[in-house]
């Protein structure tokens, strides 16, 4: 990780140190704060409606025509609370075996601060507009768990259209009270997330470097468990040339890539060590043409999950050495991709973010369990990778991601927009002061590590 700037480190300092003083004399909500709270819960039904018409909206990542419709509709909601909301338009991607590829708009919304702008602090919001879920699924509407009607389900329910209805609707609250005006912001939605975001990466990053803090609206757990620490992911493409042939009449003039790419695969999943943090899966593979000609090609997509990056880098170099292998003469094959979100490590400025945000939570009434290290990823892996300190799960409470059986917890769409309506608040109104907080907050008391679980990215 970058090394952060003066000017940050001494935000921080200041920030959180006056942030930490003015709050230890009392536990107690205080008169703005229950106005706040109030204000969003009334808004429960509201956010639940504009919850099932996201939902509703279809935006698989690579479904760009619904992307393009849905990105005006957040950007309306947005204009609406005085920010000035520019569109970047699709572009194209280099993805492997998919022709013309493209991803859907980005959605960048900025408002500048109006009271004392000088010393406003400056604050970026990141969100994912694009789900897992393409148009043909036939997951496509927010319906009530028939086990559980505190919840909903639906496709991006929780990842991460939950979110997007918590920022704008926290957005919302603090523009009504006026304390919108004291911060900048800059919201960022991408279309790519699910993808890796490796189009909209370079928009991340650009405007990270010029932030102080950040925040990501993934979901929390369901029990409200914040991600402290996630690992780094890598994503790759092997393709496997061989030579067709007969299946019988000429099977000796064949060479197959199939037969190749199997034992590639069986190289790659040895290549797993749970005991070093290295995560291999060989998740979609493909290739040939009838059953009986011998396959000319084959094609194999590879994930890769990872703690350390030295241990990412190696792992990325065995599968190199992999792909050079020449298991069956007469094949060849070629590996694309890399590692494309660095692990996002656990640091003092995070920890503080998680204690002021569990502090929060508990003056609400809410139960702030332990925070988690993730083997699933967000956008914040890249930003704190630039140097900016990012507190990820700011979105709803949910789980199941990328299946059939997403939900969403409903009261936490108010639940969580009140939480980070109050934590931006109380760090946009932290005037300057010397020293640090009487006591920093280290490795959140009870932190502990989160199993692999379905749905995690």
């Amino acid at each position: 990780m970058l090394a952060m700037g003066g000017s940050v480190r001494a935000f921080f300092a200041i920030a959180l140190g006056i942030f930490a003083c003015a709050r230890s004399a009392s536990a107690q909500l205080d008169a703005e704060d229950v106005e706040l709270r109030v204000a969003i819960e009334d808004r429960q039904a509201d956010m639940e409606a504009l919850l099932a018409d996201w939902v509703g909206r279809n935006t698989g990542s690579w479904n760009v025509a619904g992307l393009e419709a849905f990105a005006p509709l957040v950007g309306a909601e947005l204009a609406s609370l005085g920010f000035q909301v520019t569109l970047v338009p699709p572009a194209p991607l280099e993805y492997p075996d998919r022709k013309d590829a493209r991803i859907g708009p980005i959605v960048i919304a900025e408002r500048p601060a109006l009271v004392d702008p000088e010393r406003a602090r400056r604050f970026l919001l990141l969100g994912h507009m694009d789900t897992v879920f393409e148009a043909d699924s036939p997951f496509q509407a927010l319906r009530e768990d028939p086990d559980d009607p505190a919840r909903a389900l639906g496709p991006g329910v929780s990842d991460m259209k939950g979110g997007l209805v918590v920022l704008v609707h926290a957005l919302r609250a603090l523009a009504e009270s006026g304390d919108l005006s004291r911060f900048d912001v800059t919201v960022l939605l991408n279309p790519d997330e699910e993808l890796g975001s490796l189009g909209s990466r370079p928009w991340i990053e650009e405007r990270a470097r010029k932030a102080q803090l950040g925040f990501v609206f993934e979901a929390a757990r369901e029990g409200g468990e914040m991600v402290r620490s996630s690992g780094g992911v890598g994503q790759f493409y092997l393709t496997v040339s061989g030579v067709s042939a007969h299946a019988s009449s000429s099977a000796t003039e064949g060479h197959s890539a199939i037969v190749a790419l199997a034992r590639k695969v069986l190289a790659i999943e040895s290549v797993t060590d749970y005991d070093r943090g290295v995560l291999l899966n060989v998740g979609v593979i493909a290739g040939g043409t009838k059953r009986n000609v011998v396959p000319d090609h084959a094609s194999a997509w590879i994930d890769l999950r990872y703690d350390d990056p030295a241990v990412g880098e190696e792992a990325h170099r065995k599968l190199e050495e992999i792909a050079r292998t020449v298991d069956v003469p007469g094949t060849h094959a070629e590996l694309w991709g890399k590692l494309h979100r660095p692990p996002k490590g656990a640091t003092p400025q995070v920890d503080e973010l998680l204690a002021l945000h569990r502090r929060v939570t508990r003056e609400l009434g809410y139960g702030a369990p332990d925070p988690v290290h993730s083997t699933g990823v967000t956008d914040g892996s890249l930003t704190a990778a630039v140097g900016l300190p990012t507190l990820d799960s700011m979105g709803v409470r949910g789980g199941r991601a990328h299946t059939d059986r997403e939900f969403v917890v409903k009261k936490s769409l108010s639940e969580r927009a009140a939480i980070a309506a109050i934590l931006l608040r109380r760090l946009s109104r932290a005037a300057p002061s010397e020293g640090r907080p009487e006591r920093s907050a280290q490795a959140p008391e009870g932190a502990r590590s989160e199993p692999k679980a379905n749905g995690v990215k």
